[in-house]
């Protein structure tokens, strides 16, 4: 199987660059489809959604932008946007095709029976209605322009009625699938997509060697890309389970390369003097065994943070590959420096700040300083480990994890405690055995004096002025409590905290913090599961009660906000108990203001940690939103409970 090549680094320049206020809509749509051929589908949609600030009549690039949502997990604010597209007239191929799209994410997703069902006749519906029976039943004398925009939704159309028990009309539309890519490449006309159709044409006709000789093809083409190529294995593995058998799904499989997603953690270098664990000396055992593992899983984009160690090793032999490499740091790069970076001597620091250089992406869990706050490590493995797994949810990609381990539990925030959650959320990590590259050193260069700076060049403060730990905020806002009359109020204001109260009463474990100020409440939750249970609880106590009794005809909804991160405690005199304070729970609160009435606004850093095993909830992209007050720009999502659920 062949690297896939990318070139997102490049493309987030361009980004960095480009001039939004006077770049025309196809200048947008250009630089939209080069970020979403290589998988950047959240950044596509920042891009399409900008361009359409400035041209918000182009329905090029609002289809765009919604097929960008869909690649990134959310096909319920697509399917929002295609709607609204085709309620303006434009009822072409399409469109009706991407919300077609859209609708199968939906049923995909759907966890009862009913919604399953109603999303899988809503795909069919708009699949047929993009289909032209007329040019197919003239497939002879039909152009080849109208032929081209055929082969997609006929193709879906088979796949659906596929997973429906349909076997006939699968198998009838899987046909006419092939004659109509058989005529386009009688004329000459053979891209990808009609590769891949024919493809999966033989395979829901039940041609597996065929088949995989086909997506074979395919994945070769010169005009391949790793998003096309994504998309087109996930429907194809989806159709090979359907077959329960084994080797027709690992024939498929083989078929097709993948992105090769990686997460990297393991140990640091040894500091000079102490007990040999990872020496100087092991550093290219160490990283030849790294080199063979990418080399293995064709890796292309990797998440790690940026110790001297393990860490740097791994981002260089990433970015000798071409790669992307995203950085994850646990606080400013100053006192990460000095405490992770420093301390094994050499010339560690200008290595660490040449891999930041070459980063496609490099996010800070807090841009504040260190205090000695070590669970900052482990907050930070979480959210880079949760960053790669969003992006292998993206591409329909398993996510791998390597570390270089000893195997032993080692401390907080460590690589041992990395390998443990793993384990317990997903599958085995890839170890390099740490013991075993240390074997392969002799005991005279372990027995080695090391050169090099030892000591921080700054003195880092350990003691904050006050204790600091990480919480889960949570800011919730009434929206229409000015359309309640005053009379009213002391009715809505026992509804209001009265709900809240039972809501909260359900936990045995109470939130650290609780306040409320007329229609305005603030929680923050020593667990983040806590949290999530009672922003989704609240919102329903809200859309779906009857609020007449107290003048709200048209009910009421709220808007309600959630981040994680370190925040400040100190005992409150007013309040007469411990209160939270910093930049995180300003965060928070920036966030409700934006928040849509009667819906759950989440930050990145919760959608990370959503994606550890919370398999309760789910989230959509919102898109990169600016924040009340000028806070700044941040990427948000939508909370929500796993699986979709029809609403009319």
């Amino acid at each position: 199987m062949s690297q896939v090549k990318i070139s997102t680094p490049n493309l987030r320049a361009e980004w960095n660059f480009f001039d939004r206020e006077n770049s025309s809509a196809v200048q947008y749509l250009n630089l939209c489809n080069k970020l979403i051929a290589v998988g950047e589908f959240l950044l596509a949609f920042d891009v399409a959604k900008t361009g359409l600030s400035y041209h918000s009549n182009d329905g090029k690039l609002c289809q765009t932008g919604a097929h960008a949502l869909c690649k990134a997990g959310s096909p319920k604010l697509a399917s929002e946007m295609l709607e609204n597209l085709v309620a303006s007239g434009d009822r072409g191929v399409e469109t009706q095709s991407l919300l077609a799209s859209a609708y199968k994410d939906l049923w995909e997703q759907a966890t009862d029976p009913e919604s399953k069902q109603k999303y899988a006749e809503l795909t069919i519906a708009r699949y047929s209605e993009g289909f032209n029976q007329n040019s197919f039943d003239n497939l002879k004398t039909s152009q080849r322009s109208e032929l081209e925009t055929q082969y997609y939704p006929c193709i879906n159309i088979s796949f659906m009625h596929f997973f429906s028990d349909n076997l006939n009309e699968a198998k009838l539309f899987a046909e006419k699938a092939l004659k109509i890519c058989e005529k386009l490449k009688k004329e000459d006309k053979n891209d990808y997509w009609i590769q891949a159709t024919e493809a999966e044409a033989f395979l829901i006709n039940g041609f597996i060697n065929e088949s995989v000789s086909s997506y074979k093809h395919a994945v070769s083409m010169q005009d391949a890309k790793p998003s096309w190529i994504s998309s087109t294995r996930k429907q194809a593995l989806q159709i090979a389970t359907k077959y329960n058998d084994d080797k027709i799904l690992q024939d498929i499989k083989d078929a097709f390369p993948t992105l090769g997603i990686i997460a990297c953690s393991g140990h640091v270098i040894d500091q000079p003097g102490a007990d040999p664990r990872f020496p100087p000396e092991a550093e290219m055992i160490a990283k030849n065994e790294i080199v063979r593992v990418l080399e293995e899983i064709n890796a292309s984009c990797g998440y790690s943070s940026a110790a001297c160690g393990t860490d740097i090793i791994f981002l260089e032999a990433m970015i000798e590959r071409g790669a992307e490499t995203h950085i994850f740091l646990p606080f400013s790069k100053k006192d990460f420096i000095e405490t992770s970076v420093r301390r094994a001597g050499g010339n560690w620091v200008s290595r660490f700040e040449r891999v930041l250089d070459h980063a496609s992406s490099v996010h800070y869990v807090t841009k504040e300083g260190y205090h000695g706050d070590n669970d900052l490590f482990s907050f930070c493995n979480d959210v880079l480990l949760g960053f790669a797994l969003m992006r292998g949810r993206g591409l329909d990609e398993d996510t791998n994890l390597m570390v270089l381990w000893d195997g032993k539990p080692g401390s907080k925030g460590g690589t041992g405690e990395t390998v443990k959650l793993w384990r317990e959320n997903f599958n085995e990590p890839i170890i390099i055995d740490a013991m075993k590259v240390l074997e392969s050193v002799s005991t005279e260069q372990t027995n080695k004096k090391y050169i090099g700076e030892t000591r921080p060049a700054i003195s880092i403060s350990t003691d904050s002025v006050l204790p600091r730990s990480i919480k889960t905020m949570l800011f919730a806002d009434i929206e229409g409590y000015s359309g309640v009359e005053d009379c009213k109020v002391p009715e809505f204001l026992e509804k209001f905290l009265g709900g809240v109260s039972s809501i909260l009463d359900k936990f045995s474990l109470k939130p650290a913090f609780v306040n409320t100020w007329g229609d305005s409440f603030f929680a923050v939750f020593e667990e983040l599961d806590d949290g999530l249970k009672v922003a989704l609880e609240l919102r329903d106590y809200f859309s779906d009660n009857d609020w007449t009794d107290i003048g709200l005809k048209d009910g009421i909804d709220i808007r309600i906000s959630m981040h994680a991160g370190p925040v400040f405690e100190k005992f409150d005199p007013i309040l007469n108990k411990t209160n939270f304070f910093g930049a995180h729970v300003n965060q928070a609160a920036r966030i409700e203001p934006i928040v849509l009435p009667g819906s759950v606004f989440v930050s990145e850093t919760v959608a990370a940690k959503l994606s550890l095993g919370h398999s309760e909830f789910d989230f959509e992209y919102v898109g990169n939103l600016e924040l009340a007050k000028n806070y700044g720009n941040y990427p948000l999502y939508s909370l929500q409970r796993s699986g979709y659920k029809y609403e009319k």
